[in-house]
């Protein structure tokens, strides 16, 4: 049995025939997933943002109460976050979706960044 994949003539009718819904790799899937999720539900960059300003004013709160700084470490994480959703709203009215996955991509990451930074400094103040 060879290793590489043999063409077959067969193939190329099924992948013409092949239905409008189907997903054919995981960039395809995440940008159905992305672009579905904001063009059909306009409410997630507002829940968003109130979500970003609740991890904001945890960190300054935290800060003040423990009188140290290790709780407004994750705060430039949470500025790239604003500052990449303000983009996917101006994104989510574009032709284009790959700003859209783009930006979706940068938040979410340093969301979770932020997310991990926070829970560091609860292991080091704890």
């Amino acid at each position: 049995m060879p290793l590489t994949p043999t063409k077959d003539e067969n193939e190329a009718p099924e992948l013409a025939a092949a239905s409008p819904r189907e997903v054919r790799g995981l960039v395809e899937l995440t940008e159905r997933i992305v672009v579905g999720a904001y063009r059909g539900h306009p409410w997630i960059p507002r829940a968003l943002t109130i979500a970003l300003g609740v991890l904001v004013a945890t960190c300054l709160v935290a800060g003040v109460v423990r009188l140290s700084p290790l709780p407004l470490i994750p705060l430039p994480f949470f500025a790239v976050s604003a500052y990449a959703l303000l983009r996917i709203k101006g994104a989510r009215s574009a032709e284009a979706n790959q700003p859209l996955v783009a930006w979706t991509g940068l938040f979410t990451g340093a969301t979770l960044a932020g997310f991990w930074l926070i829970s560091m400094a609860g292991r080091w103040l704890g």
